[in-house]
Parts: structure tokens; C-alpha cells; sequence
């Protein structure tokens, strides 16, 4: 049966090969190299070493993953041609070494052994150049296959394989997700040789080393949390917020019910920022928000029913699907073919259990303010039909819903006026949709500019009484502060 003989090269120089390594490679068995950029190959050679490399199959291959399966290939067709022969890689022959891991894989359902021969690793030698022992915890992670998914930055973390300036950059900007641009980190480019290198720079400087080559190694230490991104530093926060034992006892004894009231002052403030054109308070105001959707997120996942990741995930597949004009190659013409589209989408996606379609109404949330609910129940009976002709229509059913209202408090029948009353708020918020207007936002204007005036002709009194007025001296302190403040 072939044979393999898998060795590891180590680190750099020679002195860290292993004495069977060194016997093997100068048998009489060939010798092929993963690649002979590599400190060690210079040495061997001056030992007597023959060699062949797939240096020439970097140039040729498409990415990584079709370059190890030829090689494996290659190694595979050379081992049953000679029956024996050596394959040695750079470091430790299973340490972030992929074709060997493709390798023993192939050989598991081929006429093929492969036998495994140790050596020292670039993680022995990192370890020692930094003065840290991997056992008080140390994630070590490929450059080739990194990503936030696997990143821990509660311990100190290896990144190997940082080839290049290019995955440098995708490195960089992979830690950026979780951490501050001048947040330090490590580079070490050939621990272990002579030429040792070793720099600590902002992480927004990473790619940015002139000298990163084939032995280049990034340490990023265990991350402070106010150090880490914004998100992820909040998430830490609100985690610490309700911890068990050292938590907040306030946020400790809050649960979803208790936290209602909270969310919608928070949401109503950014309103205000808004209104109000200031910028400042609208970014502290949203990161008030957003601490309520990372608290219940918290809730939740104390719980195991979702978590934060579950909830962005969902809204982001959730906008996905509703903006096919946006991720696929659906066209439309305009805003409001967008916003048909959208409740075509909401429909197919809150369909009966029956099959039945559902109400066009039956998911409108109850509990918004009286005004947005009118409002957005107004614009979906709309959008299938179910309106006036024209704008003439709104103003009939107003004069209609004002006469019975006229009647109704005329025989003053509270139930009736009650019920009317209504009627004609419900009307005059449809006058509202047909020009477009926010009925909410309309009346708020008139309450701040009721407001101002009021506060104006209070002023105007400078502390007089206002119970003992009459109604034409409010009359004339009114007309004033309209004249004064608008």
C-alpha cells in the first residue's frame, strides 16, 4: 500500500526539526515540499536533502481550496508510483496546515496511509516570543478561514497565516466588527529566527507593514470592553447589567411587562430630537432605544427563547424579502408601487393557517396613538379600494359626521356624542391622508404652538390671577400672543 510520511519543517531554523524529521528527510525515500519559501529549506538542501516543490501550483490554481486538492492529488499519484515518500510542511504538520487535513481525509477512502511525525509549531514559537502560556487560555485562528463567528475576545487570540498585506486588510477589517480602530495589536513576522520581527501598531495601521510576508502572525490581546465596538460593547454592558450576582439590582428586577413604559418614552424622545433638529440628542436618544432592544434581547436570551443575533437576523431576512426590488430583479416604478409591493409581501407572509388570505386589517397593532392607528388603517383600506373617488367625498362625510355630531350633543346623549365625536376624528384624519399629512404630527404642532402662545400671554400677566379674567381679556391677551410668538 502507498505510503506517506507527513513531516513538519518548524518555525524557521533548523535547530527546532526533530532528529527523526532530519533522518527522514535525508532517506532514500523523495521528498516533496508544500512550498520552499520557507527559512529551514536552504539549510536542509546544504545537508543533502533533494527536493521537489508545488511552488508552481500557487501560480496556477484558482484559490487555496483548488490548490490543496491538487496537491493532494499530486501526492496521492507520487506515492503510488514510488510506494513511499516524504511530505514535509512548514511548523507543526496539524497546525493550520490544510493539506494535510485534505490529505488524511483522502486517505480514508483510498489505498493510502498517511503517518503524522511532530514537530515544533509556529504557536510553540509565538508563545515564547511573547511570554505567554497557551494553557492560561489562547485561540488561534487561521487567517484563511477567520471570521467575527469565531473570534473570542475575552481570551488572547493568535491569527496565523497572515501571508499578505491583502488578507492583512481582510483581517483588519474583520477585528474592526468588534473592536476600535486604535485599539493595539501585535505583529510578529518569523518568531523564532534570527530576523524576528515584532511591532505593536493601532489595528487601523494593520495592513499598512511593509514587511508582512509568509511568516507573519498577528497577537491580539484580551480586549478591555470599552475598547470593543460599539455593539458589541453595549451587549457587554447590558450582559453585566444582569448578571446574577454583580448585576444592577434595578435592571435585575425588570422583565418585559415592567419595561413597556420605558421603550415608548424612549421612542417618544427621539420624536422629539427630531422635531426639535437636534442631532446631539437624537444620538443619545437612539442609544437609548437601542439600550431597551439590547436589554429585552438580554431577557430573552436568559430565558433561551431568541437572542440579539436571532432578532437582527430576522429583520434583516424579513427586509430581504420585502425589498425585491432591492436584492433581486424586481422592478417598480416609485415609492408608492414599493409600499403596494410591501403589503402584497406582509399578506403571503401572515397568511391564515387555513390557507385563506388574511384581513387586510388583522395585523394592525391596536395600541398605537388613536391618531396613527386612524391613520394606518385609513391608508390600508386604501390601498385596495375602499375609498372616495376624490378628495369632494372626505369633506361631504365630514359635513355628515359633524351634523351628527351637532345632533348628538344638541340632545345630549353622551353615548351618542362619544361615538360620534369619534366618527369625525376618524374623517378628518382621512382628510389628512389625501394631502399627505401626518394627523399626529399636525395636532402636535398645535399643541406646541397652543403652548408658546399660552406661555406668552402668561407672561404678558407677569403672575396675575388667571381664574379672574374674562373671557374678553383672554380674548385680547390671546390675539396678542398669536401676534407675538405665532
Amino acid at each position: 500500500m502507498a505510503h506517506i510520511h507527513v513531516l513538519g519543517l518548524g518555525p524557521g531554523p533548523a535547530r527546532y526539526m526533530t532528529l527523526e524529521t532530519r533522518d527522514l528527510l535525508l532517506a532514500d525515500f523523495p521528498v516533496y515540499l508544500r512550498t520552499s519559501v520557507h527559512p529551514t529549506v536552504e539549510e536542509i538542501s546544504n545537508w543533502g536533502c533533494q527536493y521537489t516543490s508545488f511552488d508552481q501550483l500557487y501560480k496556477q490554481a484558482k484559490n487555496f481550496e483548488n490548490l490543496y486538492q491538487q496537491i493532494v492529488k499530486n501526492l496521492a499519484a507520487e506515492a503510488e508510483a514510488h510506494g513511499t515518500i516524504v511530505y514535509a510542511v512548514p511548523g507543526n504538520p496539524l497546525v493550520a496546515e490544510s493539506t494535510v487535513t485534505e490529505l488524511l481525509r483522502f486517505a480514508e477512502s483510498h489505498a493510502l496511509t498517511v503517518e503524522i511525525h511532530t514537530a515544533v509549531s509556529c504557536i510553540d514559537v509565538m508563545c515564547e516570543s511573547l511570554h505567554i502560556d497557551p494553557t492560561d487560555g489562547l485561540h488561534v485562528l487561521d487567517a484563511l478561514r477567520f471570521g467575527t463567528e469565531n473570534l473570542h475576545l475575552d481570551q488572547p487570540t493568535l491569527i496565523t497565516q497572515v501571508y499578505s498585506p491583502a488578507i492583512a486588510n481582510e483581517v483588519k477589517l474583520t477585528l474592526l466588527e468588534r473592536l476600535d480602530p486604535d485599539f493595539e495589536v501585535q505583529v510578529i513576522r518569523a518568531a523564532g529566527c534570527d530576523d524576528e520581527k515584532k511591532a505593536w501598531i493601532p489595528l487601523e495601521e494593520l495592513d499598512r507593514l511593509d514587511w508582512i510576508d509568509h511568516l507573519t502572525t498577528v497577537f491580539v490581546p484580551v480586549a478591555p470592553i470599552e475598547n470593543r465596538s460599539g455593539l458589541i460593547y453595549l451587549e457587554q454592558v447590558v450582559g453585566a447589567l444582569r448578571d446574577p450576582e454583580t448585576g444592577c439590582p434595578w435592571d435585575l428586577k425588570q422583565d418585559h411587562q415592567s419595561l413597556k413604559k420605558y421603550f415608548l418614552e424612549e421612542v417618544y424622545e427621539v420624536v422629539e430630537a427630531i422635531e426639535n433638529d437636534d442631532i446631539d440628542a437624537l444620538c443619545e436618544e437612539l442609544g437609548d432605544v437601542l439600550f431597551q432592544v439590547y436589554l429585552h434581547a438580554q431577557l430573552a436570551s436568559e430565558s433561551d427563547f431568541f437572542d440579539l443575533n436571532e432578532v437582527a437576523h430576522g429583520i434583516a431576512d424579513k427586509l430581504v424579502y420585502r425589498h425585491p426590488h432591492v436584492f433581486s430583479d424586481t422592478k417598480v416604478a416609485d415609492a408608492e408601487e414599493v409600499l403596494q409591493n410591501w403589503e402584497t409581501l406582509k399578506a403571503a407572509e401572515k397568511a391564515t393557517s387555513d390557507g385563506e388570505p388574511s384581513s387586510v386589517l388583522a395585523h394592525v397593532t391596536q395600541t398605537l396613538p388613536a391618531l396613527t392607528l386612524s391613520e394606518k388603517i385609513g391608508k390600508k383600506v386604501a390601498r385596495v379600494g375602499f375609498d372616495w373617488s376624490d378628495v369632494s367625498g372626505v369633506f361631504a362625510k365630514i359635513d355628515e359626521e359633524y351634523a351628527e355630531l351637532k345632533a348628538a350633543c344638541e340632545q345630549e346623549h353622551p353615548e351618542e356624542i362619544f361615538h360620534e365625536l369619534g366618527d369625525a376624528l376618524f374623517t378628518l384624519v382621512n382628510l389628512a391622508r389625501w394631502y399627505q399629512l401626518d394627523p399626529e404630527d399636525a395636532l402636535r404642532q398645535t399643541c406646541k404652538r397652543f403652548t408658546r402662545r399660552f406661555q406668552a400671554m402668561e407672561k404678558q400677566l407677569n403672575g396675575q390671577d388667571l381664574k379672574a379674567l374674562s373671557e374678553e381679556t383672554f380674548n385680547t391677551l390671546w390675539a396678542q400672543a398669536k401676534k407675538e410668538v405665532g
